[in-house]
């Protein structure tokens, strides 16, 4: 997982690794005067030079900023996955709604992302999108229709074994 925080005043690119029992580990901390795309992929490269294996498998867990995704296609390459984080793409979605759509906004979209059925899943994506097309064009989100379940696809070369099952 890629972010992008601010300590002490001071802009931070963090990456987080998640092991496949759910272990969050620390692999590192990046400081600059932006999240840019620069900071971004010298946090990466470092992490490539310091002996991250991307052979084994690397899913990337984005809060949907153009320069961490630009810098994960420059430094691990166009085919490496990236997952959308569901909660900041929920955020983003229901910021863009009246008070009184929130909930059953934020209940559809938790829905779909429950579903074990990919397909299922990105249908009812769609359909809420198109529904919030036309009144809140914000809130649609179609492009992270189907970034946001990245995860259900993904397997990893080295266990064989689907993100989604863990």
């Amino acid at each position: 997982m890629l972010d992008g925080i601010d300590l002490k005043c001071r802009t931070n690119i963090v990456a987080l690794g998640i092991s496949t029992d759910g272990v969050k580990i620390p692999l590192g901390l990046w400081e600059g005067s932006s999240e840019s795309k620069t900071v971004a992929s010298a946090l990466l490269a470092d992490l490539v030079d310091r002996g991250l294996d991307t052979e084994q498998g690397v899913l990337v867990l984005l809060d949907g900023a153009k320069a961490r995704r630009a810098a994960v296609r420059k430094v691990l390459g166009d085919r490496t996955p990236v997952q959308r984080c569901i909660r900041h793409e929920e955020r983003n979605v229901l910021d863009h709604l009246l008070e009184e759509l929130r909930d059953t906004v934020e209940r559809r979209l938790r829905g779909a992302w429950a579903l074990t059925n990919h397909d299922q899943a990105l249908e009812r994506l769609r359909r809420l999108a198109s529904e919030l097309e036309q009144p809140y064009p914000g809130a649609a989100a179609r492009r992270a229709c189907r970034s946001t379940l990245t995860k259900r696809l993904w397997t990893s070369p080295s266990t064989g074994t689907s993100a989604a099952s863990r």
